[in-house]
């Protein structure tokens, strides 16, 4: 026995559960504007229509995006061009939040994500990408374009051609006597307040050991107490540091500002342990 459901031979209004449905033709899903479709609320998951607006079909899941429940397009797959989706592409501005990773969106395939560039990310909105995740933005000749009002991320690595127009540092400011102990994933800029005489010892914690080379300023204020960091710890391992003049600089006006270079490279002294070479100067400033 087969049922045969044709035209609008079943009032609108009459919803049916069917377990299995074998058709000859074409099954007809609900055409909904996008009004509609927001209209209809938080209907059953698996509840599928048409939506006219984005001229898509939708369905209604448990997980649409970021956990959260909502419509999301039937097969996914985002826009392509041509035959098999041969060309895939994207928009060029995101005006909605957006998280990268697996913890906000449950599961490990939302960990890296990549984009054709440019890419704007329109005032008032951001995109937050977890510790651990990726997101790799495409561009044409070794060019990436990416505009934002401000971007917060753990790390930001660039292997091409970066920038900037304009670049701000975060400082991390110590009150000090004697020695200091920096995470070097906390800024690489410090201001040591020095209420004490003497010089001191600058231990610096998760320093990246991966062939590059790094910076960090430290600015030393006179507040009751003079002294530079003459000494340098990296990873827990004493480190000579290589002055510009052969010498270490006093500290004889209110500021010095000391610069280090650390080149991770293999090591000068095998038997000490010193994995990098420190090439480091310093200039005094009245107050």
């Amino acid at each position: 026995m087969s049922t045969k459901i044709i035209g609008n031979q079943i009032d609108a209004t009459t919803r049916a559960i069917m377990e299995a449905l074998q058709l000859t033709e074409q099954l007809n899903l609900p055409a909904l504007n996008q009004a509609a479709v927001t209209a209809l609320g938080a209907p059953a998951y698996g509840t599928i229509v048409y939506n006219s607006t984005e001229d898509m079909a939708q369905i209604y899941k448990q997980d649409a995006a970021q956990g959260v429940p909502g419509w999301t397009d039937v097969g996914g797959g985002g826009p392509s061009v041509g035959e098999n989706s041969i060309i895939r592409t994207n928009g060029t501005t995101i005006s909605e939040n957006l998280t990268i990773g697996p913890v906000a969106n449950g599961g490990v395939e939302f960990t890296n994500g990549f984009s054709a560039g440019p890419i704007t990310i329109a005032n008032g909105f951001t995109v937050t990408i977890e510790n651990g995740a990726s997101w790799n933005i495409i561009g044409g000749e070794g060019d990436v374009n990416f505009e934002a009002a401000s971007v917060t991320a753990v790390d930001i690595n660039s292997t091409g051609i970066l920038h900037f127009s304009e670049t701000k540092e975060s400082i991390t400011y110590y009150n000090a006597s004697g020695n200091v102990t920096h995470d070097f994933d906390n800024n690489n800029t410090i201001w040591v307040v020095k209420s004490s005489d003497g010089d001191w010892t600058l231990s610096l914690t998760d320093v990246p050991a991966n062939g590059c080379g790094y910076g960090i300023t430290v600015i030393v204020e006179n507040a009751g107490g003079s002294g530079i960091p003459s000494a340098l710890n990296i990873n827990g391992v004493s480190h000579s540091i290589h002055w510009a003049g052969g010498s270490p600089p006093g500290h004889n006006e209110t500021l010095i500002v000391v610069s280090f270079g650390i080149v991770d490279k293999p090591p000068e002294n095998a038997d000490t342990g010193e994995s990098y070479t420190v090439f480091a100067s310093g200039v005094n400033y009245a107050g």
